[in-house]
């Protein structure tokens, strides 16, 4: 039976003519693609190419694709869907439920544009907190309990922080504002209504309101950002931090003893950290698009195939197999995973653009003291909405 669907399914494409095409701008996931191709040639008698682009790769993608040129393939992050997606030039997939089940929700949740599902996700990663077990031997359980820990802490070294983060970035503060149900833009049964900004909501004010008491209580000091909170873990001068799955090397590297966990609690609800996957996004007009499915389905996305992405590029697999295999060896990618399990993912259309500044400069004022908690948040919304309508 096997046998007679291939010979059907290659009939159907040409076995001669067919090659397939993939962009990437990532080197380590060219040669990743490149250890699945072998079989898939003797299987298909088909030749794939991959091209590597470092310049703008969105970009170059959309001027092709509008005039039915460029890859069979896209290799790219999931927030650009909404933008392909709403312009028509990639293909909305129908997911085999047995690969579908396979794959953390949340990862399928972020390539997902009004119902439709557009891109198979290959990766995830989350923000987290990032403790310095000779200073913290067991991670707080709430947010709460960190926080007094940091104000002793300082009481007996002048030097030493007990919790720093990057506080004016919207990104690594998301977490706080999300878990008293604070959100970007609502999500309804056909995806995010852009029209409801949930920034200024009764959570998100309450998320605002813990951030500035950090401040007040002079726990992050309002000038601190990544680079700060970053070199002061590095030299053991800090307890936790909050960041991301790319910090893990330099700190393995450096020989710290730290650990992993998911933000802890904060007045007894989770915080809900940005999620973002990469994945296979299958242009539109391609004329290859069902090898494009089968190369991916059935070449990429099997379990075999994320542990070669992940050999070459070593971010949290989306496949729930792969990562039990992987976390035997790294147990700090279940403990991202599970962080990933708890978030949001971060919105995937092109209004997002007016996000990042207008919450930015209201955490800035917030932090500052310019701004009371509501204010900053309202001004946030009231920004994003005004800038939504000029667009």
């Amino acid at each position: 039976m096997k046998f007679l669907i291939l010979l059907s399914f290659l009939c159907s494409i040409g076995v001669h003519s067919a090659e397939l095409e993939i962009w990437t701008s990532s080197e380590n996931v060219a040669r990743a693609i490149k250890k699945r191709v072998g079989l898939f040639k003797q299987d298909f008698k088909a030749d794939v190419k991959i091209s590597v682009l470092n310049k703008d790769l969105t970009t170059q993608f959309k001027t092709a694709a509008l005039s039915a040129k460029g890859p069979d393939i896209l290799c790219w992050a999931h927030d650009v869907v909404g933008e392909l997606a709403q312009s028509g030039l990639i293909e909305p997939i129908a997911m085999p439920p047995k690969l579908r089940k396979a794959l953390l929700p949340v990862s399928l949740k972020a390539f997902e544009y009004k119902s439709k599902l557009y891109g198979y996700p290959y990766d995830i990663e989350a923000v987290a907190l990032f403790y310095n077990k000779d200073l913290l031997p067991t991670p707080p359980k709430t947010m709460e309990e960190l926080i007094q820990f940091s104000i002793e802490l300082r009481k007996e070294k002048k030097e030493t922080y007990g919790f720093l983060y990057d506080i004016a970035n919207f990104f690594f503060s998301f977490p706080i504002i999300s878990a008293g149900g604070g959100y970007v833009f609502k999500q309804g049964k056909d995806g995010l209504n852009v029209q409801d900004v949930g920034l200024a909501n009764n959570g998100a004010i309450s998320g605002a309101n813990f951030i500035r008491s950090l401040v007040e209580k002079d726990v992050v000091p309002s000038s601190t950002d990544r680079s700060i909170a970053f070199e002061k873990m590095k030299q053991g001068k800090l307890a936790a931090t909050i960041d991301g799955p790319w910090a893990v090397k330099e700190l393995k590297n450096i020989g710290l003893n730290f650990g992993v966990v998911p933000i802890p609690s904060i007045g007894g609800k989770t915080p809900r950290p940005f999620v973002g996957t990469h994945g296979f996004i299958i242009r539109r007009s391609s004329p290859n698009k069902e090898l494009a499915k089968e190369f991916i389905e059935k070449y990429l996305m099997t379990k075999k195939g994320i542990l070669t992405l992940y050999e070459e590029d070593p971010r949290g697999p989306s496949r729930m197999d792969a990562m039990e295999i992987l976390s035997k060896k790294d147990p700090l990618l279940r403990q991202f995973m599970e962080s990933a399990s708890n978030g949001i993912p971060m919105p995937n259309v092109p209004e997002m653009g007016a996000v990042w500044g207008a919450a930015g400069n209201a955490l800035g004022l917030l932090t500052k003291g310019t701004l009371s908690p509501k204010e900053a948040m309202t001004q946030s919304v009231n920004q994003i909405k005004s800038s939504l309508s000029k667009n």
